[in-house]
């Protein structure tokens, strides 16, 4: 058993059940034809809410810069996306969602809670607390990834000043 397992008292095999559980589901997702790949919907999702700097939306999204830049690309040309220069820095360039970005994140959103109501309502009808426990976990999962992005975050912006700080010296 992992470290990581041990710690939290998990079973490592029901912790490797829940695993193929979520890989199963990324796949359910992906068969639902929203008109958007499952990465092109995560990032129109994030932008939603304002200009995101790439490097930034990269870290989120776990990828790298040039991954997001391809990605960017072919929803600038969809017309889902625009870029703009930050106004306080020329250097960083901000992507930004468009109407019919907005309009496709949320034709997507309804395409996905359609396929995703039936089979979490089936699994919420086998939980004490039905519905409510069963997004109740999602949010603490949610949660929990969002704790450890800021840690990772963290870690990253220290050693990238405690190598600027070598660099100095």
């Amino acid at each position: 058993m992992s470290e990581s397992n041990q710690l939290s008292g998990l079973p490592a095999e029901r912790v490797v059940d829940a695993g193929q559980v979520l890989v199963r589901l990324r796949r359910s997702l992906e068969r639902v034809d929203t008109g958007l790949s499952l990465p092109q919907y995560q990032l129109l999702s994030m932008v939603r809410g304002g200009g995101e700097r790439s490097a930034r939306l990269a870290d989120k999204l776990a990828v790298r810069k040039p991954t997001l830049t391809a990605a960017a690309d072919a929803l600038v040309a969809a017309g889902f996306l625009e870029r703009e220069a930050d106004p306080g820095d020329r250097r960083v360039v901000r992507v930004r969602i468009t109407e019919a970005g907005l309009a496709a994140v949320r034709s997507a959103e309804e395409q996905l809670a359609a396929a995703l109501a039936p089979l979490f309502g089936d699994a919420a009808s086998h939980l004490e607390g039905g519905g409510e426990a069963l997004l109740d976990c999602f949010d603490a999962l949610s949660g929990a990834l969002d704790r450890r992005f800021a840690e990772h975050r963290a870690r990253h912006l220290a050693a990238q000043a405690e190598a600027a700080g070598a660099g100095a010296e």
